[in-house]
């Protein structure tokens, strides 16, 4: 699987909030695997470091996760892959 063109961003993004948050890789697998989260503990450090492509639903629920551990109103948020690509039948209201 190659990485599609925002990933890197993504994965960019989930660090920050990591890092910002002093949150460890282990505390973050715990909690995305919780939640339903399906990669290895291996696989989503790959991943935060830029070195794997993970599918884009995995790469939300990890987002999900940072978003969830990471603390009060103005912390950093890992982005979801929506928030570079909304889809292109967003409906317009009138």
């Amino acid at each position: 699987m190659g990485f599609d063109r925002n990933e890197p961003e993504q994965s960019r993004g989930l660090q920050e909030v990591l890092t910002a948050g002093h949150i460890s890789t282990e505390s973050l697998w715990l909690h995305y695997v919780s939640i339903g989260g399906m990669l290895g503990v291996v696989e989503v450090e790959a991943y935060v470091k830029g070195l794997l492509s993970v599918p884009t639903f995995q790469r939300d629920v990890l987002a999900a996760a940072a978003n969830e551990l990471s603390d009060g109103p103005f912390a950093l948020r890992a982005p979801f892959a929506i928030d570079f690509d909304p889809p292109a039948t967003t409906p317009v209201l009138p």
